[in-house]
């Protein structure tokens, strides 16, 4: 008894008083298919969760019994004697002032599924089905019948502004002060944070904020690019600057002239880039490739990274006085997982881009929670993918758990203990070091301290937003000593918030 087709030998149960609908009447649903077993089954199962069940088997006789019953929502095979269930289903769909449709099948392709969602249809089901499968969708769609949930116009969706930086938490508050200290200036910005935290975003911000907003703006991930063509596609070349420069071209710097570069992933620029890069910074001058003459440049630069500069600094893969220089002031993003205060206001504006008229009541609040307690390794464009794919299912119903794609795996996964992998990596590293016999100045404690204590601190810092007092308190360490370790490691100029 597990679908379609097994109907007919489910037990009779006895029927229990219809639900009503918010108005106060009983929840009607129409069937509409001519194999009496499939009447007959979705006439036991509804009954047996409260609905009043109609029967029809055939779409002129279902269209005469919706337009005299109004039902709260049709179940329509495709394949039926005369007028079939696809041009059939926008008559329904207006004869019950937009009811919600679910579609039967037993022949289903892409040209059927694709037909039923283009002419209206709510969901979609596929025989042989199974029961339970067929029991949720009817649930789901008889909640969001007569739902005053509306899909915004197009004209509507595109006014919406896809660009604002949503959010109230502490550490987005504080991101919001800081764009608003730098953008009237011209210093360089590093923006840092996890894939997905809205980085150029943050960029974006700044830049349409600043005196350069009627300037370009162009953001680039010169790791995106041919490595070897990088330089060429930031600071141009001449002609016959090398092979296959058979004209001169203009780099993204001289693009930019009197705007923004926000340089994406900058901890990938190779090393040789980054000299050029500083020359930049420091001077206002760049050359085009294969050209001997400096030109000036007035651009201003922003920076963002997913990965820890410091790190990089030490381990000789970014110059230490190019990240002085990019790192005028830091914004840091924290991942959605540590500010899940900003989940609804997220949800909210995904879903007025998405084509939700009004938010009211699309997530309910069990489904906040289950999308607030979710890791979210993949941050807002994580949710915000989540979201576009749970409007797409739900055509403009509210929103259940099931419209949401299953949660995805992240870089720690429940297939192991975070401390785990943590006391591995550290075998690891000290067996290594004895085996090879190194004898790190100090010993191998304050080696170990050195290369773990320093990203501690930063990130603790990070979660804080910078506040040291409650960095010290998390630590378990006093204020002066976190004050100490700070100017040790050379993170003295983290940005701080009070205390």
């Amino acid at each position: 008894m597990n679908d379609a087709s097994t109907f007919e030998a489910k037990q009779v149960r006895s029927k229990p008083a219809a639900k009503e609908t918010p108005d106060g009447k009983p929840s009607v649903v129409l069937v509409v298919d001519d194999e009496p077993a499939i009447c007959w089954g979705f006439q036991q199962m509804l009954e047996a969760d409260g609905h009043e069940v109609l029967t029809a088997s055939s779409a002129e006789q279902g269209l005469a019994m919706a337009g005299d019953s109004r039902p709260d929502l049709v179940l329509l095979d495709v394949r039926l004697p005369r007028e079939d269930g696809i041009s059939a289903l926008p008559k329904f769909i207006a004869v019950t002032s937009g009811a919600p449709v679910i579609v039967m099948t037993a022949f289903g392709d892409l040209e059927t599924a694709v037909a039923a969602v283009r002419n209206g249809a709510s969901d979609y089901l596929t025989k042989p089905f199974r029961l339970d499968e067929a029991q949720r969708i009817c649930r789901v769609a008889l909640r969001s019948s007569g739902s005053s949930v509306k899909p915004a116009t197009p004209t509507q969706s595109e006014r919406w502004n896809r660009h604002r930086i949503v959010g109230q938490s502490p550490a987005i508050q504080q991101a919001y002060r800081q764009i608003a200290l730098v953008a009237a200036s011209d210093l360089s910005v590093l923006i840092t944070g996890e894939t997905g935290t809205g980085k150029e975003l943050v960029a974006a911000a700044i830049h349409r904020h600043s005196r350069r907003s009627q300037g370009p703006y162009l953001p680039v991930a010169p790791v995106a690019l041919n490595p070897d063509l990088i330089e060429s596609e930031l600071f141009g070349h001449v002609h016959g600057a090398f092979t296959g420069a058979t004209s001169d071209r203009v780099g993204l710097f001289e693009r930019a002239e009197g705007g923004t570069v926000l340089l994406d992933e900058i901890g990938d620029l190779p090393l040789s880039i980054q000299v050029k890069l500083l020359r930049v910074l420091e001077h206002g001058e760049y050359c085009r490739v294969g050209e001997v003459d400096s030109r000036s440049c007035d651009v201003r630069i922003l920076a963002a990274t997913n990965t820890d500069l410091h790190a990089a600094v030490r381990e000789g893969r970014f110059r230490e006085d190019l990240f002085y220089r990019i790192n005028g002031l830091q914004i840091h993003l924290p991942p959605l997982r540590n500010r899940v205060e900003d989940v609804r206001p997220l949800c909210d504006h995904f879903l007025q881009r998405f084509g939700y008229e009004s938010t009211e009541g699309v997530i309910d609040d069990a489904l906040m929670e289950e999308l607030k307690s979710r890791p979210w390794h993949g941050n807002v464009r994580e949710l915000r993918n989540a979201i576009e794919h749970a409007a797409v299912v739900a055509r403009g119903r509210p929103l259940t758990v099931e419209d949401f794609p299953p949660e995805q795996p992240g870089r720690q996964t429940d297939m192991g203990h975070p401390s785990d992998d943590l006391t591995d990596t550290i075998a690891g590293w000290t067996e290594t070091l004895l085996r090879q016999g190194q004898r790190p100045d100090g010993g191998l404690h304050a080696h170990l301290l050195s290369q773990i204590e320093p990203t501690l601190l930063r990130l603790v810092l990070q979660h804080t937003a910078g506040n040291r007092a409650k960095a010290a308190e998390l630590l378990g360490i006093h204020r002066g000593t976190l004050r100490e370790k700070l100017r040790g490691y050379g993170l003295e100029d983290f940005p701080t918030g009070h205390a």
